[in-house]
């Protein structure tokens, strides 16, 4: 069975212990550390002191299950892929950071020969080819998209073959595939007969989400949070994780929390997390 874990980035304007209090409280036990570009979350990053975000994990009784370093250059994840070593984090996720050519040619090859050496898996996110910028939650870039990345399923299947390396693997991000049309349950299959399902986000997108118009704005927090009134029915691709026999991590996620209170970020977090139980229930 998957672990069900739970993202840092909804408390990115707050520090790494009030984050990991509030996670702790809600009952999670697993959590992934972000150390990404602005305005994403960067609780901890390269140079930070290891044996001090190791004592406040402990000291909520939780433990590290990735490291996401989106924004990065090829020289900073390289820092980040030895960062998580030393935190005991075996997996580290990002997109793809350039046209596909350039990515599996030249950026990625240096990452996952890294990643084997320091014992951690590199999990690429399927992710729109549309440019990150720092107002991506305001949508937009639309028509600066790159020619091709990792967005689609055919697209995931060349990732996964043209670098079949057992430290490579994919992080699934629901959003993106219901923007792209795709079956998430179906490349769920997909991925785990091939050992390459490394992470799984738990996340949903707002319905009135604008194809070839919104970008990167998936809605508001609130409307990207798993829910019972939202796009996506939890409950299939969850099963489909249990049907695999995945074990993973299946983290809840969020965009859209900027200028949110550290209590109303835990109040949509336990609304969403008694959904997703609910949806535990019913697989």
């Amino acid at each position: 069975m998957f672990r069900y874990t739970a993202e840092i980035l909804p408390y990115h304007d707050y520090s790494l212990e009030e984050s990991l209090r509030e996670l702790a409280g809600l009952g999670f036990t697993e959590v992934n550390l972000w150390s990404s570009a602005q305005p994403l979350a960067s609780h901890v990053n390269p140079g930070d002191d290891v044996g001090k975000i190791k004592s406040l994990l402990e000291t909520y009784g939780m433990k590290p299950c990735g490291l996401t370093m989106y924004g990065k250059t090829q020289d900073e994840m390289l820092e980040r892929i030895e960062l998580a070593s030393e935190l005991g984090i075996d997996t580290v996720v990002f997109d793809c950071e350039a046209n596909y050519a350039d990515f599996v040619s030249t950026f990625l090859p240096p990452l996952v020969e890294a990643g084997e050496r320091n014992g951690v898996r590199i999990a690429v996110e399927n992710h729109l080819t549309v440019p990150f910028s720092a107002d991506f939650e305001s949508g937009g870039n639309e028509d600066r998209r790159w020619d091709e990345g990792v967005d689609t399923f055919a697209q995931i299947k060349r990732l996964v073959t043209d670098i079949d390396h057992p430290n490579l693997g994919v992080c699934l991000a629901p959003p993106h595939l219901w923007v792209m049309g795709e079956t998430i349950s179906e490349i769920i299959m997909f991925l785990a007969e091939r050992k390459r399902l490394f992470y799984y986000y738990i996340w949903d997108i707002d319905r009135n989400y604008q194809h070839g118009v919104d970008g990167l704005n998936f809605g508001p927090g609130e409307k990207q949070l798993p829910r019972r009134d939202g796009t996506l029915d939890h409950a299939v691709p969850l099963g489909a994780l249990k049907r695999v026999g995945y074990q993973g991590a299946a983290s809840l996620k969020c965009h859209g929390t900027h200028g949110w209170s550290l209590q109303k970020i835990t109040d949509e977090l336990r609304a969403s997390d008694n959904y997703v139980k609910s949806c535990l229930a019913r697989i």
